[in-house]
């Protein structure tokens, strides 16, 4: 288990999450705003039918090394791929090949592309359509608004009724972490002295003895 998108939300916001918290959900709003708006112009300019960055680069990468390998048919669905490394079994109809690339990222892996070419099929219509330019650009096609001025707002009465209180939390004593607690099974850096070269503590705390080194006397 990774924590990568909450890093990656948290470096973008490192400065705002200062805030308080009426203005970070308006940073984080006008952040959305300008990757919804980057992100749709970037869609309708796309002219391929997946995603250039990731799907449209692996596929092509994957075509090349295709047109080297050696397709045995097996029957009408399954087709037997040699590329002289690791033989991929390939299934049509299941969407699946014994490499597991095929199963695992929905886009065809380079044993089931060369099954296409053999049967001169289109190996676009076998990926996923959560790659396509479509797909694409449907998740970025609403538009989000600034808040009206909150004079303007419209609340209900219910709601205007409650009160609502801040979470009982404990402060605990000492400055803030800034920094992000690593992962489990994360590698870490492991702390080496400047001194001795000894890993495991620091300089200011070495208690190694340093060895004494008898020079030559240059006569």
């Amino acid at each position: 288990m990774t924590t990568n998108i909450a890093e990656s939300i948290n470096s973008v916001l490192r400065f705002a999450r200062m805030l308080p918290v009426v203005h970070l959900i308006e940073e984080i709003r006008n952040m959305l705003q300008n990757w919804f708006s980057q992100r749709r112009d970037l869609s309708m300019k796309c002219k391929s039918m997946l995603c250039p960055d990731l799907s449209e680069k692996k596929l092509r990468k994957r075509l090349d090394a295709a047109s080297r390998m050696n397709v045995v048919k097996i029957n009408d669905m399954e087709y037997n791929v040699l590329d002289g490394d690791m033989n991929g079994l390939v299934h049509l109809q299941n969407y699946s090949c014994t490499c597991r690339k095929f199963d695992l990222e929905q886009l065809p892996c380079k044993h089931a592309i060369a099954v296409c070419r053999h049967l001169k099929l289109n190996p676009y219509s076998f990926a996923s359509s959560y790659y396509t330019r479509a797909t694409w650009a449907a998740a970025y096609a609403e538009s989000i608004y600034p808040i009206p001025p909150q004079g303007t707002w419209v609340i209900p009465e219910n709601v205007q009724n409650v009160n609502l209180l801040p979470p009982i939390s404990k402060v605990m004593p000492g400055r803030r972490k800034m920094q992000r607690i690593p992962s489990k099974g994360e590698d870490s850096r492991e702390r080496k002295c400047s001194r001795c070269g000894v890993k495991g503590h620091y300089r200011s705390t070495c208690k190694e003895a340093i060895p004494v080194t008898n020079k030559k006397q240059i006569i």
